[in-house]
C-alpha cells in the first residue's frame, strides 16, 4: 500500500489498537498515536508493518495480571507476536516493501503489537522473519514467541541431537506441540517421547512423537513408564520441561544423561498454575528443585544441568520453520481465530484462563 494513504496527522500514526490500563481494565480498541519521522516516517533502522493477525500468549497475561498501574501511565497496547506486510522499509534493514514478515516485539517499555501499524526494529526484535510462501498470516502470527520458545528448548543442546532421546514434557502444550516437531523432523531425534493428556494423543503422535505417557495417571505411573523407556533405550539427552513437571528432577540419576556428555534439562520460564486470571509473582518464582541443583552445579555437587528458556535471538530459527512448513510437516497448534475490533477481551479471556487449545490468533482484516 502506498505510504500517502496512511493516517499521519501532525508526525503521527494515527491507528487503532488493543489496550488496557491495568489489571482490572478490560481490553479495548482505541484510537493511538504513533510518533513518527518528519517527511521520512520511519528511520533507517526501522520497519513499518500493517498488521494482519497477532496472537495472545501467556507472558501477555502476565504482564497485564501483575500490572497494578503504579509503573506506567495511560493505555497500554497488548502483545507482541505479529504478522503483516511492510509497507516501508528502512535502508538499513534486510527487508523491503512488500515483504510479508512475522515476529515478536515484546518488551516491558515499547508499545505491544496489537495495532493495525506497528513501527520497530528489527535488529532488537526477539524474532522477525520472512513469512514462507504459502502460510497465511493467521498462521503466521501464531508462531514467534511458542514456535520460537521451543526451538531454543532443544537448539541448546551441545552437540548433535540426530538418533538421541529425548522426553517433551507438557507436549500437548503450544510449544510442546512445536517442540516435538523440530526435535523429530528438524533435529532428526531418535526416539521422541511426549508426555500429554489422552486428549491430545492423536495431535502430538501425528506431530512426530514415538513414545506418549498419559501424565494424568499421575506421578508414578510416568516415572515408571520413563524408567522402562530408558531400560531399553538408554538414558535421555535432552528433557524439554514445558509445563514445570519437576519431578523428573528427583530422577535425574536414573533418566538423564550427565552435562559431561551433554546432557540438559531445559525449562521454559512461566507460572505454575494455567489459570492467568489471578497470577501473582509467587507463581512465576522458581521452584526450590531448581534453585537447589543450580547451587549443586555450581559447587560441583551436582551433574545435570538445568537452563532455563526465555525467547532471545536465533539465526538458525526462521530457517527451521521455513523447511519443515516446506516439507508438510509443520503442524500448527491454533485453537480459534477472534476479530481484532471486536473480540479482543474473549480472546485474552480464553488463553488467560487456561482453556485454550493452541494459539489464539486476532485477525485484523
Amino acid at each position: 500500500m502506498s505510504t500517502q494513504s496512511l493516517p499521519i496527522v501532525d508526525n503521527k500514526l494515527k491507528v487503532k489498537a488493543v489496550t488496557y490500563l491495568n489489571k482490572k481494565t478490560p481490553l479495548t480498541i482505541k484510537e493511538i498515536e504513533i510518533p513518527v519521522v518528519p517527511g521520512e516516517i520511519i528511520k533507517p533502522t526501522e520497519l513499518l508493518v500493517q498488521v494482519k493477525a497477532t496472537s495472545i500468549n501467556p507472558v501477555d497475561c502476565v504482564f497485564k495480571g501483575m500490572n497494578n498501574g503504579w509503573f506506567t501511565k495511560g493505555d497500554r497496547v497488548i502483545g507482541g507476536d505479529f504478522a503483516g506486510l511492510v509497507v516501508k522499509a528502512g535502508s538499513e534493514t534486510n527487508f523491503k516493501e512488500g515483504d510479508r514478515i512475522y515476529g515478536d516485539i515484546l518488551t516491558i517499555k515499547l508499545r505491544g503489537s496489537f495495532s493495525e501499524y506497528i513501527i520497530f526494529e528489527p535488529a532488537t526484535a526477539v524474532i522477525c522473519e520472512k513469512i514462507p510462501e504459502g502460510m497465511k498470516y493467521e498462521e503466521a502470527g501464531s508462531l514467534p514467541i511458542a514456535s520460537g520458545t521451543s526451538y531454543q528448548c532443544l537448539n541448546c543442546y551441545k552437540g548433535n541431537l540426530e538418533g538421541k532421546n529425548v522426553l517433551i514434557l507438557g507436549a500437548g502444550t503450544s510449544v510442546g506441540t512445536y517442540a516435538v516437531q523440530f526435535a523429530k523432523h528438524f533435529f532428526k531425534a531418535g526416539n521422541v517421547v511426549a508426555t500429554c493428556s489422552s486428549k491430545s494423543a492423536e495431535k502430538i503422535t501425528k506431530c512426530g512423537a514415538d513414545i506418549l505417557i498419559d501424565y494424568t495417571k499421575g506421578d508414578r505411573p510416568k516415572i515408571n513408564e520413563l524408567l522402562e523407556f530408558v531400560k531399553v533405550n538408554g538414558k535421555f539427552d535432552i528433557i524439554v520441561d514445558t509445563v514445570r513437571d519437576e519431578i523428573v528432577m528427583d530422577y535425574f540419576n536414573e533418566l538423564l544423561q550427565t552435562y559431561d556428555n551433554n546432557g540438559i534439562l531445559t525449562q521454559v520460564g512461566g507460572s505454575y498454575v494455567i489459570d492467568y486470571t489471578n497470577i501473582t509473582l509467587y507463581n512465576m518464582l522458581p521452584s526450590y528443585r531448581v534453585l537447589s541443583n543450580k547451587i549443586k552445579f555450581k559447587l560441583g555437587l551436582s551433574k545435570y544441568y538445568i537452563e532455563p528458556i526465555l525467547l532471545h535471538q536465533c539465526d538458525t530459527y526462521g530457517k527451521a520453520v521455513e523447511t519443515l512448513y516446506k516439507q508438510n510437516k509443520f503442524i500448527l497448534s491454533i485453537d480459534s481465530i477472534k476479530d481484532a475490533y471486536t473480540q479482543a477481551e474473549e480472546a485474552y479471556q480464553r488463553v488467560a484462563s487456561g482453556k485454550a487449545a493452541g494459539k489464539v490468533v486476532v485477525k485484523w482484516y
